[in-house]
């Protein structure tokens, strides 16, 4: 099972969490685990949109992660627990690495470093094959998201290591309330760097049409201007009509632009009503011979894994279930960035 769409901010037990800031006496309003576990338990009747979420979870799980350390304590066990609870064989993590220097304090190349470590060991103990993808931020500066390029590439994959491989890859994540890739100038910037990205040998995935704010249009931007080989979620394609939803379905079957279904994280964030409509929609790619893979997102703020998204998707998909299913774990297999 290959999980391709996996952040580390949302993928590391609470328990490992509280010990990192425990150890490294952060200060935080959390009085115990209990209040701490809570907090970071992401509830459907609590989240209000994906910008909430974003911004109600992240800036505590990336402040306890800002260290070398945190960051390969963290992206072990990522790694562990996907192969425990799953048995996930390749996994492609991704992070915002100038969101965990501490405010400066550590450079983006020991974080990278110390994340990279962390899924070696994890490699060695699990043979779980492994990359990195390091996400961009709408909400940073372009100058802040080109530094980040720059240090894709110069921790770029040389190949694989007994399984895992260095960065492979190159995300932009973050709000999508802004509508950012509706504008020119900026996507145009973004088209640069993801260029840049590409002409180093990196392979691109983009988040875009998670939330209605970017929709459909905005998928259709940012396959114009980029051309990505993945697209994270994609789920408002789903409400695209007429001439636009022809002009889309024929762009991604024929860039052959896999998209990255994430169906719990969908519903907590009150993108989608319920997992049919998730169904649904892997019906309509499969029937328009678009790639598609399952995957997490966010497992441990969303409690699940790989299994549990797969078994809840098979069971709205019905007597197809088996087919379509392996045909995502093929897609999975043909599109994912890293060597094994």
């Amino acid at each position: 099972m290959n999980d391709l769409h996996i952040h580390l901010g949302g993928a590391v037990p609470s328990s490992v969490l509280w010990e990192i800031l425990c150890d490294n006496g952060l200060r935080t309003e959390f009085v115990d685990f209990t209040s701490f576990h809570d907090s970071l338990t992401a509830r459907p009747d609590q989240v209000k949109s994906l910008d909430d979420f974003l911004g109600r979870y992240f800036q505590v799980t990336e402040e306890i992660q800002s260290s070398p350390s945190a960051a390969s304590v963290s992206a072990y066990q990522v790694v562990a627990k996907a192969y425990r609870r799953a048995q996930v064989t390749a996994l492609e993590l991704r992070f915002n690495p100038q969101k965990r220097r501490r405010h400066g304090l550590h450079t983006m190349d020991a974080i990278i470093l110390a994340v990279m470590q962390g899924l070696e060991r994890a490699t060695l103990h699990y043979g779980v094959a492994t990359g990195i993808i390091l996400s961009l931020g709408r909400d940073l500066s372009l100058e802040a998201n080109w530094q980040i390029i720059d240090a894709a590439i110069k921790w770029r994959s040389r190949g694989s290591l007994n399984g895992a491989n260095g960065v492979v890859g190159i995300d932009m994540a973050g709000p999508e309330s802004r509508s950012l890739e509706l504008s020119k100038p900026w996507m145009s910037e973004v088209a640069a760097m993801m260029e840049t990205a590409r002409k180093a040998g990196l392979k691109i995935t983009y988040h875009v049409g998670e939330s209605s704010a970017t929709g459909p249009k905005g998928i259709q931007k940012v396959i114009e201007a980029i051309h990505p080989d993945r697209i994270g979620h994609g789920i408002e394609l789903r409400n695209a009509t007429g001439k636009q939803r022809d002009a889309l379905i024929t762009l991604l079957r024929e860039e052959s632009i896999c998209l990255e279904i994430c169906p719990t994280v969908n519903l907590v964030t009150r993108v989608v009503p319920d997992y049919a409509t998730v169904a649904n929609f892997v019906r309509d790619l499969a029937g328009n011979d678009i790639p598609y893979c399952i995957n997490t997102d966010n497992p441990y703020l969303i409690h699940t894994n790989l299994k549990n998204e797969c078994e809840v998707i098979g069971k709205e998909l019905g007597e197809n279930a088996a087919t379509l299913l392996e045909l995502g774990t093929q897609h999975a297999a043909k599109h994912r960035f890293l060597s094994l």
